[in-house]
């Protein structure tokens, strides 16, 4: 029996399907190369956005008129908010699957895959729907990791308990829970034994780590923050790694994760923190508790703990997340927002239009902004951020930084016979500054006769030392040295 699973939405959901994988293979079924082969077709879906809704439901549409003889199943967070009524209107998919406990997917392949009957291809009218309660962090094997190569996600936590008044979040996934420190520990030396170079820590906010009602790792922790701790226990841990912390809300930024990992050079000091607003007035309809003051200084705080003469980075990057449209956001409070991303000089950002979202506090709020000026804010701050981020990447022109290669580029044209030169090559791969799938990337040259820091052929998965030598937009080149 072969299976495709059809990914779509964030890192976190990228975790859930790599569960998925490791659940299937653990039941005997095998990856499909295509989906054209498959018995099985998984829509891992995003619920987040009404973009990403559409997205995901028509992926289950395509899937089914492409691909008539599969079964369709919709999981993700789609699934888990939607499921009931998808199961009356969306008659593309075959059965609807939530990712509370991801453990019962097999409840749910007995359905659709009955054991005495082995292939069935026949569509029943009545669609099944399992949505597990959302208790604890599902973890378990990830035979198979859907990045680029020696790169993992690791998660953290689920949930979250912020209701800022935008994000459906909480009523999809729950409430915040918190892995024990030991179980990702475990988690980390594993990947690390599989020979993953970077991990990215993830959950909807690390900043949050260990202060659900239910967590068991805020005890006992006196003045430290649980997440300080964790980091405390990962820096432990023996090898050649590197840690990537990802979603650290601004409000409760533990600032005693800094010493920590300023005093080990395995953590990049890359910090994404979704500010949101630079208006106080939007900030505090957010539910959000901070201000663009104190939100200033907290960038300022993190810079002056890494930007120092004996710090081997020498710098931050800074990634954050922008909304623009949120209701009662006037003009000059989106120029307020403006300014606040030109201030901060942010490497990264991302901007979003607000989008409507059933059972959230901003759904029902009043001063709406239209669709036409919310993009139009939104075209404004993607142009201040696409001026920052060169003059940002700047910096790095004429310094050696360590590069993840991601994948290797076909020459168009192969040194003729008998050629007595090296031929030159191109990759494409990510420093400390870049996270996976969201920035920009290092175009790097390279030639046969190089090798990277273990000694072996430049390839996918490879770390190679490499000098910046220009900027183009929101990559760099670079060549290995």
């Amino acid at each position: 029996m072969l299976f495709f699973i059809d990914q779509h939405g964030c890192a976190k959901n990228q975790v859930d399907a790599e569960l998925l994988v490791g659940i299937l293979r653990d039941r005997g079924w095998q990856s499909a190369a295509s989906p054209d082969d498959a018995d099985l077709i998984i829509v891992n879906s995003c619920g987040f956005i009404n973009s990403a809704k559409k997205e995901s439901i028509d992926a289950v549409i395509t899937a089914r008129t492409a691909y008539p003889k599969a079964k369709v199943l919709l999981a993700g967070c789609l699934s888990e908010r939607y499921a009931e009524d998808l199961a009356e209107n969306l008659v593309e998919a075959d059965a609807f699957f939530g990712n509370g406990d991801l453990s019962r997917l097999p409840e749910i392949l007995d359905t659709l895959f009955p054991p005495k009957e082995g292939k069935n291809t026949s569509h029943s009218l009545v669609r099944p729907v399992l949505k597990p309660a959302q208790t604890g962090v599902c973890g378990g094997n990830r035979p198979e990791l859907l990045n680029f190569p020696r790169s993992a996600y690791v998660k953290i936590t689920e949930g979250c308990d912020n209701w800022c008044s935008f994000c459906a979040i909480p009523i999809i996934r729950g409430a915040l829970r918190s892995r024990p420190i030991s179980d990702i520990v475990a988690e980390c030396a594993a990947l690390v034994a599989r020979n993953v170079w970077e991990l990215n820590l993830i959950g909807q906010d690390l900043a949050a780590y260990g202060t659900g009602s239910g967590d068991a790792v805020s005890k006992d922790t006196g003045s430290v923050s649980p997440l300080s701790r964790l980091l405390q226990a990962i820096s432990a841990l023996r090898g050649d790694f590197r840690v990537r912390l990802l979603y650290i809300h601004p409000d409760h930024f533990p600032r005693d994760i800094l010493p920590v990992m300023t005093a080990d050079s395995r953590f990049f000091p890359y910090f994404d923190i979704p500010f949101q607003s630079g208006d106080r007035e939007i900030i505090h309809a957010m539910n959000r508790k901070g201000d663009p003051d104190s939100y200033r200084q907290l960038v300022s705080d993190i810079r002056s703990a890494f930007e120092t003469p004996d710090n081997p980075y020498g710098r931050i990057a800074l990634r954050t997340t922008l909304l623009t449209g949120f209701p009662g956001e006037t003009d000059e409070a989106f120029e307020r927002t403006a300014r606040f991303l030109s201030d901060i000089r942010s490497t990264w950002s991302g901007s979003f239009v607000w989008s409507r979202e059933e059972g959230t506090a901003a759904d029902s709020m009043k001063k709406r902004v239209s669709g036409k000026q919310a993009k139009e804010r939104q075209d404004v701050l993607k142009a201040i951020q696409e001026r920052i981020t060169p003059e940002e990447l700047t910096y790095f022109v004429g310094k050696q930084v360590e590069v993840l290669v991601e994948e290797l580029i076909p020459l168009d044209e192969e040194p003729s016979d008998g050629a007595d030169i090296p031929a030159s090559r191109l990759a494409l791969g990510r420093s400390w500054f870049q996270a996976p799938d969201v920035d920009g990337s290092v175009v790097l040259q390279y030639e046969d006769t190089h090798r990277d820091l273990s000694g072996s052929p430049v390839a996918a998965g490879s770390v190679v030392r490499a000098l910046v030598t220009a900027v183009n937009g929101v990559d760099v080149q670079a060549v290995v040295r």
